[in-house]
């Protein structure tokens, strides 16, 4: 049987609204009791897909032989530059690339979201920009492992 989360109401009012929730304290990822029920789920999900391992690593198997590893998206224009990304196999995430005036410029490296990864377990890069004239980056970049979330403003790009 799964484990089942103890209930303890907890009473909260916003913004005039009232509500209980039962499960409010699960939210406390310091206490021993959330710890202790959460080992408990992972241990009852793995119990109970055990059975799947092999068909799960099968498809596994199956949707990446199935994906470029390496691939680049079309490109599109923007302020008299070419803007792409690409992948390359056996990297995590993708490298940011403009090519100046025209699409058999040489390539541009603008941002190589590996790099960035580099030392965190996650990454997330959010909006980007270039400035108007195409000398500097603007980005959002999460990063799992400290738990922050940065903005660069000003990274040069050429």
């Amino acid at each position: 049987m799964p484990p089942v989360a103890a209930r303890k109401p907890k009473t909260i009012t916003r913004f005039g609204d009232r509500r209980v929730d039962p499960y409010f304290w699960l939210r406390e990822k310091s206490d021993p009791q959330v710890a202790a029920y959460l080992a408990a789920e992972n241990r009852y999900t793995q119990a109970v897909m055990k059975p799947l391992e092999k068909f799960r690593k099968a498809l596994y198997k199956e949707m990446l032989s199935r994906i470029r590893e390496t691939d680049e998206s079309v490109p599109y224009r923007y302020r008299g530059d070419w803007y792409y990304q690409r992948e390359v196999e056996g990297l995590q995430y993708p490298i940011y690339c403009r090519r100046r005036g025209s699409k058999r410029a040489a390539e541009e490296v603008l941002l190589d979201e590996n790099e960035l990864a580099r030392g965190h377990a996650f990454t997330s890069l959010g909006a980007m920009e270039v400035s108007a004239d195409g000398r500097k980056l603007a980005g959002i970049l999460a990063e799992a492992s400290s738990g922050r979330v940065a903005l660069g403003i000003g990274v040069n790009v050429n």
